[in-house]
This record gives structure tokens, sequence and C-alpha cells, in this order.
């Protein structure tokens, strides 16, 4: 399978999973999944109106803005990574119009639980701590987006451990893809035979 159909299809099943998914399942997603070359469905995630404070503050986390804080402008941003910029700035957006859907579950980017550290006085990975100071920074994070998100914070690496998920993407989503792939590779071995 080529590298474009595989990406077309890992979409197209991630947009019809997540159309009717759960908020802690849209949060299990942005925490857990492979960021690189996963452009498109962040985009898709971004524009949806069910998005949750919780999924796009952690969204935005997880895109680290800290990297872009060392350009004042998106002409200064290496062309490669534009598209991180624009996406920072699309949540950053927003959240400034209040634009998004009434929360339902919490999350809180100075303690990620999807990311365990092991220390039992602070469960969570804190994002914020990269966050380049004011004054060495060409812009600031909002303070917003340091704001936890209020209600129940949710135990992704639990809950992705409990219900077998793996790179942001649930068991039958896997499976779906793991069974393209082997297709295609029985009719190339027809193919050569």
């Amino acid at each position: 399978m080529e590298d474009e159909d595989f990406d077309a299809l890992y979409l197209d099943l991630m947009q019809e999973f997540l159309a009717d998914a759960k908020p802690v399942q849209w949060l299990a997603t942005v925490c857990t999944m492979n960021y690189d070359g996963n452009g498109a469905l962040v985009d898709w995630i971004i524009k949806q109106p069910p998005l949750e404070p919780a999924v796009a503050k952690a969204l935005y986390w997880y895109l680290q803005p800290a990297y872009y804080q060392h350009y004042a402008s998106e002409d200064k941003v290496p062309a490669v990574n534009r598209t991180g910029w624009h996406q920072i700035q699309a949540l950053h957006q927003r959240f400034a119009r209040g634009d998004l859907a009434a929360p339902s579950i919490g999350w809180d980017p100075r303690n990620d639980l999807a990311s365990p550290t092991g220390n039992p006085k602070h469960p969570g990975y804190d994002w914020t701590a990269e966050a380049v100071p004011a004054k060495e920074a060409a812009w600031t994070i909002p303070p917003i987006m340091f704001e936890p998100v209020p209600g129940e914070q949710i135990d992704i690496y639990a809950y992705c451990d409990d219900n077998g998920w793996d790179e942001g993407m649930p068991p039958h989503v896997q499976e779906e893809l793991n069974s393209a792939i082997e297709d295609e590779s029985d009719s190339d071995a027809d193919i050569d035979d």
C-alpha cells in the first residue's frame, strides 16, 4: 500500500470514528497519536464544532508551542514547520473567541496524566514548563492556555491501556489499517506468482 493511500485511509477511519466519539476518546487521540505527518487529522480536529476545551488545550500543548515562541511571525518559521504555526494560532483563536463546545471533561497542562511522571505528588507531565520565558520569547503563550480546564481529569494513559489503544487509535481502526495492509500484501504476492 502506498503511503498516500495508507494516510488517506487512516484519515477517513479516524474522522469516521471521531464524528461519533466521546470526549474522552477525542482526548485519547490527541494525547497519544503520532504527530509526525499527521497534519491533516490535526487540521480536521481543530475545525470541528464539538471540540471541547480539554481536547483543544491538550492539542495545543502537544503541538509544542514553546518551539514557535522563538519566531516573531509566520514568515520567520522554517517552511517545514509552518503548518504547526497555523495550527497553534487556530487553537488560540478558538479559545479567544470562546468558539469551543461546553466542557464535559477536564485537562490540566501542568499535570497531563497521559504522560505519567512516576511521581505520586505530581503524577502527570507539566507542559507549561516548556514555555519560553517572556524575556527570551518572540511572543508569549496566552495566559488562558496555562489554566486547567475544570472537570474530571481523565487518566488517558490508563484509558488507552485498558481499551487497547495504540498511537491514538482505537483497536478497530488499527485492525482495519492492518487488514488493508495485509490485503495489499496478498494482492502483491498474487501478482508475483
